[in-house]
């Protein structure tokens, strides 16, 4: 088939090579005999191999090899190389606690419950009870992948069918910062990313006079401008040994790269600041690409990858705003990334990476595993596990946290305090807030449960009662029996007689209305009237009325009818029909009319 075929999409079938497809194996088994190894290649495009002979206990590698690769094969659940060493990882620590044992198996036949347990008595001794769970969990899905299940021990197989062997088990989710903490944070990283922009731009402007007119320069700063001319073309730091002991030779090549490269301690404060500017996980800020557009200068638009979304949702296109103040250029996401994209675009050429990281690694083990590169790498290319030493980087800048003590930072609590700050700016009303992940997903697993949240959702909802309680006793002021008697005779005998009946109250002075001269508003909002009084009489009417207005509420967004009919509700339900006892309210449930004028909810106006 030709290179060139259609391309695929809705209605034509994706071109595929010709000629026969083998799939390659996922476990391989050495012919010369020894240890089987397990290749591992996922979704994001992340490969590893796992070597069993790396392992003690080689009587039970080919069976944890078999299961290894069903879990993390094409068609197994865990398909990026992060959930595949989390595997991995599962089975060294089971061999190694077996291993330790007076008579460890040396079959498959022989693992027993025993055993599960004794690992989880291991990692209770290093972990929290959740943590131990959720490793325990791990294991027994290992345990039921390996071949031959009727080969387990009865006492394994009943075991492994018990439920809530940390099945359920959740961690407990740190929760986010409060808003001391977060402008602290963000101020240590703000007060870095400066730096590294003006470092940079220093070893810039240098190399830029050095090439249209070194005879402006000193003798000092033509041989430096002449070391980043040779540093910008083949990518390695030009050092000057002269003078330097051995041992110092590292820091001088790290110096002179910092020159004209993002290094590896700059990631912490870099990373830090795009997840408090942007509210992304750190997964995805790991995997943003170097390629994007920019529109009209306003915005810049890329492609994100969050793997949790499912195989069909992994990518997402979104639209961040840039400045147009120079000044704000740390300000925006938009900005934020196109001021990354220039800082790493001559290690990214280096690279070769298609990721938005690249940095300088090459002193020590790095200058031989990216020789080929000059020392220069997409940091996250290889593994997403790459230690940014976020508590290191907090210690320097003495963050505490509102206690006092050393500030945990990680990336997720920023996330989580974005969302946090995010929803609060929308009133707490989430269908309506711009976020990264849907309603659901944003309160399930960010709001809920986290104490600053609740703090002021507790806030929020007392003074909103407070408000609506305030609002409701002014209202209805002159509401109830124990009114009436104050009203002169005549006033009193009418309303008595229905005379001054409106629909659900009666109108004191139909004259004389709070808004001037007569009234003419509609009759739902009466009982928000000084004018109004209610009697026994009416009660039949109002409960109809709570009949409507919760009907109203099967019908239309609670939002909606809150601003409606929220304040009247509470007044009734609140304010009025307290005021009767238990038999006039009975007994009024008795006579009150099976409908209303349901027109007069939408507010009609009346005339005079």
């Amino acid at each position: 088939m030709s290179g060139e075929g259609g391309r695929a999409g809705r209605g034509r079938a994706a071109a595929v090579p010709g000629g026969f497809y083998e799939r390659p194996p996922v476990m391989e088994l050495p012919e010369a005999g020894g240890s089987p190894v397990v290749h591992f290649v996922g979704e994001d495009g992340r490969s590893r191999d796992f070597r069993f002979e790396e392992l003690p206990l080689p009587r039970l590698h080919q069976e944890f090899a078999a299961a290894l690769a069903a879990r993390v094969g094409p068609g197994g659940g865990r398909r990026t190389q992060r959930a595949a060493m989390g595997q991995w990882q599962s089975i060294r620590r089971f061999f190694t606690v077996l291993e330790g044992l007076a008579a460890p198996p040396g079959r498959m036949e022989e693992i027993t419950a025993r055993h599960v347990e004794r690992y989880w008595m291991k990692c209770l001794e290093t972990c929290s009870a959740v943590t131990a769970a959720q490793q325990v969990q791990e294991l027994l899905r290992l345990l039921r992948a390996l071949p031959g299940q009727d080969r387990l021990g009865a006492d394994l197989v009943e075991y492994m069918a018990q439920r809530r062997h940390g099945a359920d088990a959740q961690p407990t989710a740190l929760p986010g910062y409060s808003d001391g903490e977060f402008a602290a944070v963000m101020a240590a990283a703000r007060r870095d990313v400066v730096a590294i922009r003006d470092r940079l731009a220093a070893g810039e402007e240098l190399l830029a006079r050095y090439r249209t007119d070194p005879g402006g320069l000193d003798a000092a700063a033509q041989e430096q401008g002449a070391r980043l001319e040779a540093m910008a073309t083949c990518g390695r730091p030009q050092v000057d040994y002269r003078g330097l002991a051995v041992g110092e030779y590292p820091r001088a090549m790290y110096e002179q790269a910092r020159q004209l490269f993002v290094v590896d301690e700059d990631l912490a404060p870099l990373m830090v600041y795009a997840a408090g500017l942007s509210g992304r996980n750190p997964e995805t800020l790991k995997e943003l690409p170097a390629e994007h557009e920019v529109l009209e200068g306003a915005a810049v638009a890329l492609t994100l990858t969050k793997r949790r979304r499912g195989k069909t949702n992994t990518f997402t296109q979104v639209h961040w705003s840039v400045s147009q103040d120079p000044a704000r250029q740390l300000g925006s996401a938009g900005s934020f990334y196109l001021l990354l994209h220039r800082l790493m675009a001559r290690s990214r050429a280096l690279s070769g990476t298609r990721s938005l990281w690249s940095i300088w690694a090459g002193n020590g083990r790095g200058a031989v595993l990216h020789a080929g590169s000059g020392g220069h790498v997409g940091p996250f290319d290889a593994e997403l596990a790459r230690k940014l030493r976020l508590g290191a980087w907090a210690e320097r800048h003495g963050l505490t946290d509102d206690g006092g003590g050393p500030l945990q930072l990680r990336l997720t609590r920023m996330k989580r305090t974005v969302e946090i700050r995010t929803a609060k700016q929308a009133g707490g009303h989430l269908p309506s807030v711009r976020l990264t992940n849907t309603a659901q997903t944003s309160f399930a697993h960010y709001l809920r449960g986290d104490p600053f949240t609740t703090e002021w959702a507790a806030d929020v909802l007392t003074e909103a009662i407070t408000d609506a309680e305030t609002a409701a006793r002014q209202a209805a002021a002159r509401v109830g029996p124990a009114e009436a008697a104050a009203l002169p005779e005549r006033v009193r005998e009418d309303a008595e007689s229905g005379r001054l009946d409106t629909l659900v109250a009666s109108c004191l002075d139909i004259d004389h209305s709070p808004a001037g001269g007569r009234c003419t508003s509609s009759f739902l909002t009466c009982l928000a009237c000084p004018n109004a009084l209610v009697l026994e009489r009416h009660l039949p009417t109002l409960l109809a009325l709570l009949d409507a207005l919760q009907g109203d509420l099967d019908r239309r967004d609670a939002h909606d009818w809150a601003a409606r009919h929220g304040a009247t509700w509470q007044i009734i339900t609140a304010h009025i029909l307290p005021r009767f006892t238990d038999g006039q309210r009975a007994a009024a449930a008795r006579s009150k009319p099976a409908a209303l004028p349901l027109h007069l909810l939408d507010g009609p106006q009346e005339t005079p």
